[in-house]
């Protein structure tokens, strides 16, 4: 009688890992927020913000009645990995969808389960679709969400969602999240333009690297600082100190 009281109902599958379960935290959370208000889904522990990644996105006017919205996917590096030359992405695909659809997806550039970014009205078709491959798949491995998520881009299978007006897939170093864990085959110093070490600052990738008078853009947000050993050293020794000297001022 009392309607305050709330009995949780069993859930009747079995349990999955934190980085699956993770989609269903995210599904319930997207409930508060309105059809078109954009959402970004992200790795926190290894990301830091440069600038508003928010800033002069495509917006939906609220009086049009538009049932769907844009889905941005993020890419790692393509020059150095693909879906076949991670051992990791490939035994997640292989596990899941067979031998046969790594052999086709082998040379497909990595798309990051990590980082993505929506109108809610999209997310929520991609968020449902990501559980539901869990649900399918007989994978139940740390990291498989990675292989779910390549799969329901290059197999097209979102493709005809109603609630979804198009999904772009942005290229590393070009779009409002930078992935940087495929670069650790050497130090980002070493890869141009895309980081100053005497800043610490991560660039977008320059359109034309002979152009000297090219001004740089920062990355609105950097994800996986901490497979570079000089961002590593940089966020744990000084900006990790910093923050926490100023919340214990703030709360002092």
């Amino acid at each position: 009688e009392d309607s305050d009281i709330v009995e949780p109902t069993a859930d009747p599958r079995e349990g999955r890992v934190v980085a699956t379960l993770r989609f269903e935290w995210y599904w319930i959370w997207l409930q508060q927020y309105q059809p078109h208000s954009w959402l970004m889904l992200l790795d926190a522990r290894d990301s830091f913000f440069q600038t508003d990644p928010f800033a002069n996105l495509p917006r939906t006017d609220p009086t049009e009645d538009k049932k769907k919205g844009l889905l941005y996917l993020f890419g790692e590096n393509a020059e150095a990995t693909r879906l076949g030359i991670s051992k990791q992405n490939q035994q997640w695909i292989r596990k899941a969808y067979g031998d046969a659809t790594i052999e086709v997806l082998k040379d497909k550039p990595t798309i990051c389960s990590g980082s993505t970014m929506g109108e809610q009205i999209s997310l929520e078709t991609y968020i449902r679709a990501m559980v539901n491959e869990h649900d399918e798949c007989e994978v139940r491995q740390m990291g498989s969400d990675q292989g779910f998520h390549n799969f329901l881009y290059y197999s097209q299978k979102m493709i005809q969602a109603d609630t979804i007006d198009k999904i772009i897939v942005w290229e590393q170093g070009r779009g409002r999240i930078n992935n940087l864990g495929a670069l650790r085959t050497k130090p980002l110093k070493e890869w141009g333009k895309l980081f100053n070490p005497h800043t610490n600052q991560v660039f977008q990738w320059p359109f034309n690297d002979e152009n000297e008078n090219e001004e740089l853009v920062l990355s609105p947000v950097v994800h996986q600082w901490d497979r570079d050993h000089d961002l590593h050293a940089w966020m744990t020794r000084t900006k990790h100190k910093e923050w926490e000297r100023e919340w214990i001022d703030q709360h002092q």
